[in-house]
């Protein structure tokens, strides 16, 4: 079976992947990623079969961006039934593997820098936030 390695993973190939999955690069994509590899380090997850996910966002872009952000990093997919969004309108999600659960939440200045849209540009943007630590980006909840 197909794993993901967090620690060893390069964070670049998986935007590109993701870039090439989505159709465009942004900032809720690659917190999508983020989140989803932050998870899988947390809880010990080797990703695929092995973690679920429940993401809060519903389905309007951009916020639901973050759904496909998630699946690249954590190889939940809708088909075989381990990522559901939730329609809440919030950039969160819960990850559950092997009995534990975490639950993420980009942090509020995140969102706050993505709505006033004070970047040269999405891509540029995205990739700044692809460089920041994880505890920039999220809130633990």
């Amino acid at each position: 079976m197909k794993t993901i390695d967090p620690e060893n993973v390069p964070l670049r190939d998986l935007i590109v992947r993701g870039t090439e999955f989505h159709g465009h690069l942004g900032p809720f994509l690659v917190l999508g990623i983020r989140m989803g590899l932050f998870a899988l380090r947390d809880l010990g997850s080797s990703g695929h079969k092995e973690i679920g996910a429940t993401v809060k966002t519903g389905t309007i872009p951009p916020i639901s961006c973050l759904v496909d952000g998630i699946q690249i990093s954590t190889g939940c997919t809708m088909g075989k039934g381990n990522i559901e969004t939730v329609d809440l309108g919030r950039a969160e999600a819960t990850f559950s593997a092997d009995g534990k659960s975490l639950t993420l939440k980009v942090k509020d200045g995140v969102m706050e820098e993505i709505k006033a849209g004070k970047y040269a540009s999405l891509e540029e943007f995205a990739w700044e936030i692809s460089k920041r630590r994880d505890e920039e980006l999220f809130d633990l909840i």
